[in-house]
């Protein structure tokens, strides 16, 4: 009976109150790896089904096959999320642009010390080469090519309609939920999704003395305007920026994950940004500066269960 009771309990923390159940497991779409390729004024073009890759050569087919379907299940797994995130650009295809060095990344729009970059203007993601794929090494495991930054910029594009309506924290950590939960190739497993933000986290993060992980403090975090966000990840080192991403995500599972009614305003703020159509109608805000102590104690005492020590900048 006790056994059955735990059950039901977890089902219930898995529905949200549209009858949706949070996805365990996405898989890539039937065909999602197909694209076709042609060259026009010194650049390859590969069309997928939903996107339009430009690059500086001729890529390999696996790599472009792998692409391709990371690039297709990215707007499925979102979709899939029982909190209405997808809002892609209207009639305009998403652009993926492949730079060669730092140098054409910058050239191209790209932020500083960022190695992938959403314009919304244009619609477009640029990733800088030398970051998504290691060419330099025979190392298998630092050639990989880095899916979890395309995933991640995908995420802002297939958001593009919600990206100026949300606060900065919410559109990163989103982005970096999505991710910390992609496997490989267009596969997703939020089933673990807690042991995937641990691994994350700490991966991204230099550790302490006592191994502890320090993080940007939640107050400043929610204040920071889009503007802000990328003039502070401009301007200071690695480590230090990747600290706000590390509290983005860290709070964006809190906001997901803490229960039916946490979920429940998740939701109803997504659904309020939805309805908001000009910049002169007031956004709303889903995390108040005010209630950011109490919620960086929350989360230092659910981590520290789950193998990560967190502390917090003033």
């Amino acid at each position: 009976m006790i056994r059955t009771a735990r059950v039901l309990i977890l089902l219930c923390s898995l529905t949200s109150l549209s009858g949706q159940i949070w996805p365990k497991k996405i898989s890539p779409p039937t065909g999602a790896g197909r694209y076709s390729r042609t060259a026009e004024a010194g650049r390859f073009i590969y069309q997928t089904k939903s996107f339009r890759i430009v690059t500086f050569k001729k890529h390999d087919q696996t790599l472009m096959t792998d692409l391709a379907q990371c690039l297709e299940s990215v707007p499925s797994a979102l979709r899939a999320i029982p909190i209405p995130l997808y809002a892609p650009p209207e009639e305009k295809r998403g652009q993926i642009l492949l730079t060669a060095n730092e140098e054409d990344y910058l050239s191209a729009g790209g932020a500083k010390n960022t190695a992938g970059f959403y314009d919304e203007a244009k619609s477009q993601i640029i990733i800088n080469w030398v970051q998504f794929k290691n060419d330099a090494t025979e190392t298998s495991v630092l050639q990989d090519p880095a899916f979890d930054l395309i995933v991640h910029e995908l995420a802002h594009l297939s958001m593009h309609d919600l990206m100026w309506k949300c606060d900065a924290w919410l559109t990163e950590g989103i982005a970096e939920y999505m991710a910390a939960s992609h496997l490989s190739r267009g596969n997703f497993d939020f089933g673990k999704i807690d042991q995937a933000i641990r691994t994350r986290v700490t991966k991204h993060s230099k550790l302490g003395i006592d191994g502890s992980i320090n993080l940007l403090g939640l107050q400043r975090l929610v204040s920071l305007s889009s503007k802000g966000w990328l003039e502070r990840t401009a301007n200071v080192g690695a480590w230090e920026a990747l600290k706000a991403y590390n509290s983005a995500l860290l709070l964006t599972h809190y906001s997901f994950h803490g229960g039916s009614e946490r979920l429940k305003k998740t939701r109803k703020h997504f659904e309020a940004l939805h309805q908001i159509k000009t910049r002169k109608q007031a956004i709303p805000r889903l995390i108040s500066p005010d209630n950011a102590q109490k919620i960086e104690k929350a989360m230092i005492g659910y981590w520290k269960k789950r193998g990560l020590k967190l502390t917090f900048d003033d």
